[in-house]
């Protein structure tokens, strides 16, 4: 009895890592579509302020009220898989932009926990 306890408490732990890993990957794709949307912006603009209009113009905000829906369509829906969330922490500006996210699981060369998406890529 005790063993098959170990066993299964022992699939339920890689189970929910399994988990956490396929939020980790949502996460770093809706991450990387966003990072193309603002390039995508500046590229047209030579400015990143536009994503700032009628949306996402006050830190904290959701990134889901950026005015990206011309590279992301679907902009509305962009969120976090999990239980954190996409947030603006610098307001779209002519020189740069700020999301903050989090991974729970290390990934790549990113360790677990929060992370920013800026002109300068993600850190």
């Amino acid at each position: 009895m005790a063993v098959t306890c170990v066993i299964i408490g022992g699939a339920f732990l890689m189970l929910n890592n399994e988990k956490a890993k396929t939020r980790d990957a949502k996460r770093l794709s809706d991450i990387s579509r966003l990072q193309a949307a603002f390039q995508l912006l500046y590229n047209e603009t030579a400015s990143y302020q536009q994503a700032s209009q009628g949306g996402c113009d006050q830190v904290g905000v959701l990134v889901s009220t950026c005015n990206l829906a011309n590279y992301i369509p679907t902009i509305a829906q962009v969120k976090d898989p999990g239980r954190y969330s996409y947030r603006v922490t610098r307001v779209p500006s002519q020189e740069g932009f700020e999301i903050t996210f989090n991974l729970e699981k290390s990934y790549g060369s990113l360790v677990a926990g929060k992370h920013t998406l800026s002109q300068s890529g993600i850190k």
